[in-house]
């Protein structure tokens, strides 16, 4: 099963708020029966399979991935994995019922590899789009569309995020809140006050940020937690922040996904 990274709109960390915008960045999930080598399975990874196999009595199963997300980048990587494998499994053993995006985030919280469950990068990982969430409540506010006419140009970073204080987050909890009914209305003004604002909290240089805002970018700043920065412009707009963010690191670009879900559970 096919899931895609992300960036974000609004980090949820410190309002439970949250909005990510799924990237052309592709993660792939199957599985086979066979003996698990626990040494080879994450913990997001066992416990997923412990879920299923305790619920739904599902065989060991082993799990291949092929990503073109790097891990820890704030690409939202373990939301796209994790939601391509609860999918792949509902689709082989033919388990109806489930609302695949929110079980990944109770199952992201039990793994403790989430500090909300990222409920609102399970939702664009699965179904591309933009997703707006309400995390404390795994409650989705509303699905959209990206623009199709937009370029993400990504400086990736892997690897090194910087210790997270969630307290200190929390402290800016009614600016998030602002800024969360803000991307309800116009999303690139509130991802360009969050990924701004993010770096300047979490202490990474803004630099790439103001480099690429000055050659033309509608927003840009950290995703996730960081390290990735990301910059969206017009199509057509993308060469000259290409070139600028090249000086700080390895460069991708590419494009929003489509939104292509009705619904988050899976009925059939």
């Amino acid at each position: 099963m096919q899931a895609y990274g992300g960036i974000s709109v609004v980090n949820a960390l410190p309002s439970w708020y949250g909005s990510s915008m799924a990237v052309n960045l592709k993660v792939n999930v199957n599985v086979r029966e066979g003996k698990r080598d626990l040494t080879k399975e994450n913990k997001l990874i066992k416990v997923i399979i412990d879920y299923f196999k305790e619920k739904y009595l599902i065989p060991d199963i082993i799990v291949e991935i092929n990503s073109e997300l790097p891990q820890k980048g704030g690409l939202k990587s373990s939301s796209a994995v994790s939601v391509a494998l609860i999918a792949e499994i509902v689709k082989n053993y033919k388990i109806i019922g489930i609302d695949i995006p929110k079980l990944s985030a109770i199952l992201s919280l039990k793994a403790g590899v989430s500090y909300t469950g990222a409920l609102d990068d399970a939702v664009a990982a699965y179904c591309g789009g933009i997703s707006f969430t309400y995390n404390k409540f795994f409650k989705v506010i509303k699905m959209e569309q990206a623009p199709k006419d937009l370029v993400i140009v990504i400086l990736v970073k892997g690897g090194r995020q910087i210790n997270i204080d969630i307290n200190q987050l929390k402290k800016y909890r009614l600016i998030f809140e602002d800024i969360f009914t803000i991307s309800l209305k116009d999303f690139l003004l509130a991802m360009k006050l969050n990924g701004i604002l993010i770096a300047n909290i979490l202490g990474y240089p803004l630099e790439p940020i103001e480099d690429a805002i000055k050659k033309g970018a509608l927003a840009s700043g950290i995703s996730g937690n960081g390290p990735s920065y990301f910059a969206v412009c017009k199509e057509g707009e993308e060469g000259p922040i290409y070139e600028t963010l090249k000086k700080y690191g390895d460069v991708i670009i590419t494009r929003p996904v489509d939104l292509d879900c009705q619904s988050t559970s899976v009925k059939s």
